[in-house]
């Protein structure tokens, strides 16, 4: 039905196409190790509330994204008292509790998309801090094995109202 040469070209197009298939799943899977993710907060004991952060400030490094106080991404917490580190790039220090409780307010201050506390973990799933924002999708690097590099969040999410209608 078929010739032998046809059999052996499709031969080859399989192999060709499991050996690129491997290639690319190894590539991936080895590129898992060297980043940090954001994790909701799960079981007894993890639970953290933004209050409890804001009231117990002096025992993080605090940062906030964004263009300004009053117009914030994100805040990140960095626990002091452990070993791993958090190096945020273009992240702005919170000076104290009263700018803090600001930048806060003004995170939920959007009702249309309001903020959640998610876990900042390694490559290794340690803690390593907390992120209250309403961003998830933030890229967390591995710079060593005690510490990440969060990136920027320029500017939080802009809701331009509406419903999606079109003028007339």
């Amino acid at each position: 039905m078929y010739s032998s040469g046809y059999r052996k070209k499709i031969d080859m197009i399989k192999i060709f196409s499991i050996a690129v298939l491997l290639l690319s799943l190894f590539l991936v899977f080895s590129c898992f190790g060297n980043y940090g993710r954001i994790g909701m907060q799960w079981g007894p004991g993890e639970k953290k509330t933004i209050q409890e952060l804001v009231g117990n400030w002096e025992k993080y490094l605090i940062y906030f994204a964004g263009p300004s106080v009053s117009y914030p991404s994100a805040v990140l917490f960095d626990p002091r008292q452990d070993s791993r580190k958090i190096v945020p790039d273009k992240w702005l220090p919170v000076q104290d509790q009263a700018q803090l409780t600001e930048i806060v307010g003004w995170l939920e201050f959007d009702h249309s998309s309001p903020p959640t506390l998610y876990r900042i973990l390694g490559p290794d799933n340690q803690l390593y801090g907390y992120l209250y924002s309403n961003v998830f999708n933030v890229p967390i690097k591995a710079i060593d094995d005690n510490t990440l590099w969060v990136a920027d969040i320029p500017l939080p999410p802009i809701d331009y109202g509406g419903n999606g209608a079109q003028p007339k």
